[in-house]
């Protein structure tokens, strides 16, 4: 760790920064997340249906595919593999299960220990063969329908490197994306169970899931999932996207609060609103400090932090310009990427909208997420003393808009 990088964090969050990083380090990873596939591919199925899928997909990817019988190494695609027959897979070896394959996840860690990667349909039985680490990190969930299926499948193109980060096609991720004026998302990895029953199990049924893209490098496909996303919505002409990932942590008042939110928005002029911004620089600017509703909202010219936020057109836009070759390989982040948009107009309220789940583990850096509870703490802290000390201007009479109350009196 750099000496500047030491300091930035003691100015930020204190001893607790470096207690935390002790405590919660990067986790060990089960085993390599997937490798590259050959450029001329097998696909063995007895499902014609499935199969041509599957073909369309790799055209796509660029990939051709020769005949099953035809000599010489080259990635094989197994649709409903018989794992009963003892069979071992070799590397080369993509095994797709689907609810036609029948297995017993005892044999199948058996056979499939060296395969190249398994993409289960099933989420019971990925449940049940990821608990027994099978295939570590090669295993894969898509879902059973048809266009999960598809899905699935790019997905996992896109971690093997097949189809190019940078060209990724958000309508193979997201399909149906409505035309609605505002839409409701929440970012999530199939594969990291926990976290998406801990968001399903908080009731906002309201908010889409988009399957998310599982690289070895966490923070890359967390901003492809984000660019997605972004380019989706532009396309579709939605004038607002409200924006989770599937370790956010709503209260009792969430969605009164989150009214409230929307309709002060209406009053004023914004690029993004952060339900929960982990990082107030010390260089951040609170522009303005308004009650309205019973609610503390605080502008400012920057924010960091992408566990709740909303975005209108402009702030998509700019999501949707990051990209690997550019921003990945200079390590910026895609909050670091948010943080950076120019003259960016940002809300937020004091307390923040919304919490972080500490009993999950990060999908994008395979650390505890009690190990952000000092940088949340610190920024919440940072920004209670930016409001003390803010001066609130001009008068606001005949806004509808009150000002700040004195220091004491809130």
């Amino acid at each position: 760790m750099s000496i500047s990088r030491i300091s930035q964090i003691y100015e930020h969050e204190g001893i607790l920064g470096f207690y935390s990083r002790l405590r919660f380090p990067k986790a060990r990873r089960e085993g390599a997340l997937v490798g590259p596939i050959t450029q001329e591919v097998q696909i063995l199925s007895p499902d014609g249906q499935r199969a041509d899928v599957l073909a369309q997909l790799l055209d796509l990817a660029s990939r051709d595919v020769v005949p099953a019988d035809q000599s010489g190494l080259h990635t094989r695609f197994h649709l409903d593999p018989d794992i009963y027959s003892g069979h071992r897979y070799a590397p080369n070896d993509v095994l797709i299960l689907t609810d036609r394959t029948s297995y017993h996840a005892g044999q199948l860690k058996v056979v499939a220990e060296q395969c190249h990667a398994i993409i289960e349909t099933s989420e019971a039985r990925f449940r049940t063969i990821s608990e027994m680490q099978v295939a570590g990190g090669r295993l894969f969930l898509a879902r059973a329908d048809d266009e999960g299926f598809r899905q699935g499948i790019y997905r996992f193109l896109l971690s093997s490197g097949a189809i190019d980060w940078d060209t990724a096609d958000w309508r193979q991720l997201l399909s149906d994306t409505r035309s609605d004026e505002v839409q409701k998302f929440c970012l999530s990895l199939p594969e990291t169970l926990s976290r998406r029953q801990s968001f399903l199990a908080q009731g906002l049924s309201d908010f889409r899931i988009l399957d998310g893209i599982r690289l070895e490098q966490g923070w890359i496909g967390a901003a492809l999932g984000y660019r997605a996303l972004a380019e989706a919505c532009l396309a579709r002409g939605v004038q607002q996207a409200i924006v989770c990932e599937d370790d956010v942590s709503v209260a009792p008042g969430f969605r009164q609060r989150l009214d409230t939110v929307r309709e002060y928005l209406g009053r004023v002029e914004w690029d993004v609103f952060s339900g929960l911004s982990s990082h107030v620089g010390p260089d951040y600017r609170v522009t303005r400090v308004e009650h309205y509703k019973g609610e503390t909202f605080v502008h400012l010219d920057r924010t960091t932090g992408m566990v709740f936020n909303i975005y209108n057109r402009r702030a998509l836009a700019h999501l949707a310009g990051w990209r690997v070759a550019e921003h990945g390989a200079q390590g910026i982040t895609i909050d670091r990427h948010l943080e950076a948009m120019p003259n960016m107009r940002v809300v937020t309220t004091l307390p923040f909208l919304v919490d972080h789940s500490d009993h999950l583990a990060s999908a994008a850096w395979s650390f505890d997420n009690r190990r952000y509870r000092s940088l949340i703490s610190a920024s919440q802290h940072r920004l209670t003393q930016m409001l003390a000390e803010f001066d609130a201007g001009p008068s606001l009479a005949g806004s509808g808009l009150t000002p700040p109350a004195p220091a004491g009196t809130r």
